[in-house]
């Protein structure tokens, strides 16, 4: 079975079996290595040359001091022996009655045990050899090897395991970028099967949401299109016909035909976010008075606070259709005076558009500013179409910025562009 084609479960019956199997041969390897002969030949050596030194002690007579230094213990009767539970202990003894021909070798005590050899004739009594002293660094390479072995395994089964979960992480960092059409990140050849299938799911998902944006984008942009005509020639009629019908009923006939062509431009603008607009150096402090003089020809009067300059780089029309939305919504809704301040803060232009109107109640602050949603009616005409607020907001957003809106504590209302204070590029 190929990797690349084995599935997320096979590949974690393969990680247990493999972890099992390496702990297995780890302390089969660990047990080999503290019971080869080669380490019980030492042992031996060691303990019979222990045991010769001591021996030349008893000889000459000095066996107190002598072999308390040396660590070496001489009592007439030994202790009752045991059989040992390691093999490694019991080839030891072996090894050194092969070395001790003649002589009786017996080990006592299970805490600290110790290794009873009989003295060289004539000498009489038994020789004690502690063996704990030697069997201590048995133990510990024992347990520095099973440590290692375990560290190494567990090593190497995390590497796989990050294998598994890496291309998971890669989805759902990706994933809210795929809930808006974006096609998913690639995944890389040794990918589980199941999370390929996942893979090209959602990359199905992703293009059936642009698929059906662009088809709401055409038919948006087709609606909005298609009714300005009829208005125009509606609009043509009645300039023809001044005179002819009743000049209230004609008036409120020319304000529909506005209001109903002012809902087609918020259609356009929306569908027409700017994110295929060529980015360029713009002063937003320029672009706010210029709209506040356009505004002030339409008869209302905008005081403007703002540097002599504030550049950053953004879509020019885009970041004047936003600020335009915010002003225009403002004298639609609220009430005079309107000011226009613009300032650098915390690494940010915020372009704040302010009135003094009633304000919206604040339990549709949260939803205001998505599409279609209008705030309270005093607030709101009759054919509003709630599209200003939420184009702005997507101006906002592609410009890495946000939109803030609320309620003045002393009365009216706020509606604030952040955006980051980012220099032109050269």
């Amino acid at each position: 079975m190929s990797l690349r084609a084995s599935g997320l479960f096979t590949r974690l019956l393969w990680l247990l079996a493999g972890t099992v199997v390496l702990v297995l041969l780890t302390g089969l390897f660990a047990l080999r290595l503290t019971g080869s002969g080669t380490t019980s030949s030492y042992t031996a050596r060691v303990l019979a040359m222990q045991v010769a030194a001591a021996d030349v002690l008893v000889a000459e007579g000095r066996s107190g001091s002598a072999l308390a230094a040396l660590g070496v213990a001489h009592r007439p009767l030994p202790p009752p022996g045991r059989d040992p539970a390691l093999p490694v202990v019991r080839r030891v003894l072996d090894q050194l009655r092969g070395e001790l021909p003649g002589r009786d070798v017996r080990i006592a005590g299970l805490r600290r045990p110790v290794l009873w050899i009989s003295a060289r004739a004539p000498a009489s009594g038994w020789l004690g050899i502690p063996f704990v002293d030697l069997r201590v660094p048995l133990v510990r390479g024992t347990v520095l090897t099973i440590a290692f072995a375990t560290l190494l395994v567990l090593l190497i089964a995390a590497i796989y395991a990050r294998s598994l979960t890496s291309p998971l992480r890669r989805l759902a960092e990706a994933a809210p970028a795929v809930v808006a059409g974006t096609p998913p990140p690639a995944l890389p050849a040794s990918a589980a099967r199941e999370l390929v299938e996942l893979n090209a799911a959602l990359g199905l998902a992703a293009a059936d949401v642009r698929r059906h944006a662009r088809e709401r984008d055409v038919m948006l942009a087709a609606i909005s299109h298609d009714l300005r005509t009829p208005l125009a020639r509606l609009r043509l009629g009645l300039e023809l016909s001044a005179g002819a019908p009743d000049a209230a009923l004609r008036d409120g006939m020319v304000a529909d035909i506005e209001a109903i062509d002012a809902l087609s431009a918020q259609f356009i603008a929306y569908v027409r976010d700017g994110s295929e607009e060529a980015s360029a150096s713009v002063d937003l402090a320029a672009l706010l008075r210029d709209l506040a003089a356009l505004n002030e020809t339409a008869g209302h009067r905008w005081q403007v606070e703002a540097p002599a300059q504030a550049l950053l780089q953004g879509k020019p029309l885009a970041l004047r259709r936003a600020i335009d939305n915010l002003m225009r919504n403002a004298m639609r809704h609220g009430e005079p005076p309107f000011h226009a301040v613009l300032a650098e803060i915390h690494g940010e232009w915020r372009c704040s558009i302010r009135d003094a109107g009633p304000g919206v109640p604040e339990t549709q602050l949260p939803r205001l500013g998505e599409a279609f949603m209008r705030g309270n009616e005093a607030r709101s005409d009759a054919i509003g179409s709630g599209l200003g607020l939420a184009s702005t907001r997507r101006i906002a957003a592609q410009h890495g910025g946000r939109l803030v809106l609320r309620n003045l504590p002393l009365g009216g209302f706020e509606a604030t562009l952040a955006l980051p204070a980012q220099p032109p590029q050269a």
